[in-house]
């Protein structure tokens, strides 16, 4: 049995916590705790993840933000080589631009057939969404808008060693249940998604990467359909005492500004960690994020830069420090800079009981 988890608070202050031009800053608090748990093992047992943030700013000017997710998942044997993983997730998140709640079943059927694995996966969820219209300084709408998506992924994948190859081909249908927006338009679409991943290791460095052309289409014609290359990269390079990690992603996400059904985001982030012994580590991250709202030809640019550096107090203990530095930009608006700093102290716990497992999760 494995169980795990961190609990922590962190204090500073956000210069500009909306990104707003004018804006005055405010003291942020923070407090954050997980818990991971698992009983036997991610193919043949039982456990739940755990995550709650909550960040509390002037009362006077910004309500709090939070974070909160749950999820339940069971794995069990079918057969000596077939294994079945189900999950449910609940997410709850509240921001002030942003309020997402939702809740998720997956079903995971994975056979191996030695250096071959044959998977397919089942998906749905029901999900509440309502943003602000930034580019337009709007309030949110005056009720969610309550999306129900089922989807379906069977793929092939190849291994051998620390080298996997795959691919697979998503399909779903999102349906919003209240039948139009706010606007009167109908926003039911079909995606088709293939994709093509690939991940490897060799001797301490990892790399990953997929490939997923995406189709989004309309039935209504009330949108135009969409047509774009999705994608993720990874890769991590340790060398001695520093460890270089860089990303790459674009991924899609739902969203509720009129005459748009789609946010396509563009991530891009590098990360080099020192660690100078067991007890110091210091990082220094820069991130650039584009949001672009398909069909309202509106997007957001956010570029940071941070340090990060944490010293181990034993028993558990990890004091942090923090300072970083971010420029935001949306259509319309002049860009707004701001900086952040925080000084925190967290707490990790272990309460597994060493032995339990009788073969390892994979």
């Amino acid at each position: 049995m494995v169980s795990t988890a961190v609990v922590g608070l962190r204090g500073g202050f956000d210069s500009s916590p909306t990104n707003s031009k004018g804006e005055k800053g405010s003291p942020t608090l923070t407090g954050f705790a997980s818990w991971n748990y698992l009983r036997g093992t991610v193919q043949d047992g039982y456990g739940l993840d755990l995550l709650l943030v909550d960040t509390q700013y002037d009362p006077r000017q910004l309500a709090a933000s939070r974070l909160h997710t749950l999820t339940l998942k069971h794995a069990t044997g079918i057969g000596e080589n077939l294994t079945l993983q189900s999950s449910l997730a609940l997410e709850n998140e509240q921001t002030w631009s942003r309020r997402r709640s939702s809740l998720t079943w997956r079903e995971r059927l994975n056979l191996n057939l030695g250096s071959i694995r044959l998977f397919a996966n089942a998906e749905a969820r029901l999900a509440a969404l309502n943003e602000r219209n930034v580019f337009a300084s709007g309030d949110f709408l005056p009720q969610d808008e309550n999306l129900a998506t089922l989807g379906i992924t069977p793929g092939i994948a190849w291994r051998q060693g620390e080298t996997e190859i795959g691919v697979s081909f998503m399909a779903s249908r999102t349906r919003f249940t209240n039948g139009t927006d706010y606007l009167g338009m109908r926003r039911d679409n079909y995606r088709l998604q293939p994709n093509l991943f690939v991940s490897t290791a060799l001797k301490g460095a990892s790399f990953e990467a997929s490939l997923s052309p995406l189709q989004i289409i309309f039935p209504d014609k009330e949108f135009e359909n969409e047509k774009k290359l999705l994608y993720t990269a990874k890769l991590s390079v340790p060398y001695e005492w520093l460890t270089l990690d860089l990303s790459s992603s674009r991924t899609v996400e739902d969203t509720t500004l009129p005459f748009a059904v789609i946010n396509l985001v563009t991530q891009h982030e590098g990360k080099l960690t020192a660690r100078f012994n067991d007890t110091n580590t210091l990082s220094l991250t820069v991130r650039q994020k584009l949001e672009d709202y398909l069909g309202l030809d509106s997007t957001t640019r956010t570029a940071s830069i941070g340090l990060d550096y944490a010293r181990g107090l034993g028993n558990g203990m990890t004091a942090t420090a923090s300072a970083a530095w971010r420029k935001t930009k949306d259509t319309g608006l002049e860009a707004v800079p701001a900086f952040v700093v925080q000084l925190g102290l967290q707490k990790q716990l272990d309460f597994s009981e060493p032995g339990k497992a009788t073969k390892k999760g994979g």
